[in-house]
């Protein structure tokens, strides 16, 4: 898995290229982690690149999500692939993270 961290609109935008799986979950909740770490407000993934998830991917995904929450902040899925989307959409992912389509419908989301 490849990780980039970028800024977009104050926010920060970790995108993720290849698998979140049992072998990349470690370096995925390493670099999630400095944002819930640093009480940041909110955290954007940009899943364009994610190819494949597992149940240990998702786990992480829930873990962080929860984290977020705690404090008082959010989590965004951007950009999923068909394969992926359809995934996090059968086990009702959106109702603890949003998923949003493109980077543009995003890019004002006033609630992080």
């Amino acid at each position: 898995m490849i990780i980039k961290e970028r800024n977009m609109n104050g926010l920060p935008v970790v995108s993720l290229s290849g698998k979140l799986d049992i072998f990349s979950k470690n370096a995925f909740k390493e670099t999630a982690e400095k944002y819930t770490d640093s009480n940041s407000q909110g955290l954007i993934l940009d899943f364009q690149g994610v190819t494949f998830l597992d149940s240990v991917g998702l786990g992480a995904l829930v873990v962080l999500a929860k984290k977020f929450l705690k404090l008082k902040g959010r989590m965004i899925i951007v950009n999923p692939q068909d394969p992926v989307k359809t995934l996090l959409s059968e086990m009702h992912m959106e109702k603890i993270i949003p998923m949003y389509t493109t980077d543009s419908q995003f890019s004002t989301f006033s609630e992080l």
